[in-house]
């Protein structure tokens, strides 16, 4: 029935005191750093792939140099689509 009252149960690690929940809480974010730690020293060690020297493309300068192009025709193209309005603004 949806009308029917039930007792609430807490759940074990709430109705727990505070000082057990807290080492608990302490443990997990202790393993948690330790793991980063250790993640990140790993990650640190580990050797590239390829050596920069040997290396063919450089993504991040060609997407910067793609970028970059992109945005100097975009500008010259809103430059000229501007000139009919200035040379009528400056005709006025």
């Amino acid at each position: 029935m949806a009308t029917a009252f039930t007792i609430p149960q807490g759940h074990p690690t709430v109705s727990r005191p505070g000082s057990e929940n807290a080492s608990n809480i302490k443990d997990t974010n202790g393993g948690q750093v330790v793991a980063f730690v250790k993640d990140l020293i790993e990650d640190v060690a580990q050797k590239p792939l390829q050596p920069a020297a040997l290396a063919t493309h450089d993504m991040f300068r060609e997407h910067i140099i793609a970028m970059s192009i992109s945005y100097f025709a975009l500008i010259v193209l809103l430059i000229l689509a501007s000139l009919p309005f200035i040379t009528w603004l400056v005709g006025k």
